[in-house]
């Protein structure tokens, strides 16, 4: 009788240890994913300012000083990354055109949406470095 009760209490610390494992591995899942979830240039702004924020321990005052340099800079690299956005719509307008030749039409369709999805996120950066560059002549 105590080999059984042995055996049962090594299968129940195995099943809580696995159950515990589950657990734990669906939840860090869920909130790398739900941070990854964030996408554009007002999330990656705020990821910057957090981390440096975070990394360096940044006083209120600190932050707010650091804040205008940040977005200049953050301003000045997206427009650099679009000043060569028609030669990137180019390129991805052949490799697309290749691609679709190896594709189902149910497989196109796919393509075009994610495509959609790229030039909405493109719009969306383009927005942002106006309203900033707005931001940034108006407040001077």
């Amino acid at each position: 009788m105590s080999r059984f009760k042995l055996w049962a209490g090594l299968i129940i610390l195995f099943g809580a240890g696995a159950l515990t494992g589950i657990v734990g591995t669906y939840l860090y899942c869920d909130v790398d994913r739900s941070h990854r979830g964030e996408r554009g240039p007002v999330a990656q702004h705020e990821r910057i300012m957090k981390r440096l924020t975070q990394e360096l321990s940044l006083t209120a005052r600190q932050k707010a000083d650091i804040e205008p340099i940040v977005t200049r800079a953050h301003v000045a690299i997206l427009e650099l990354r679009y000043s060569h956005q028609v030669e990137i719509e180019q390129i991805l307008a052949g490799g697309m055109a290749e691609l679709k030749g190896q594709l189902s039409a149910e497989q196109q369709s796919g393509l075009d949406k994610m495509y959609q999805r790229l030039q909405q996120r493109w719009q969306q950066s383009r927005d942002y470095i106006a309203a900033k560059k707005q931001g940034m002549t108006g407040s001077r």
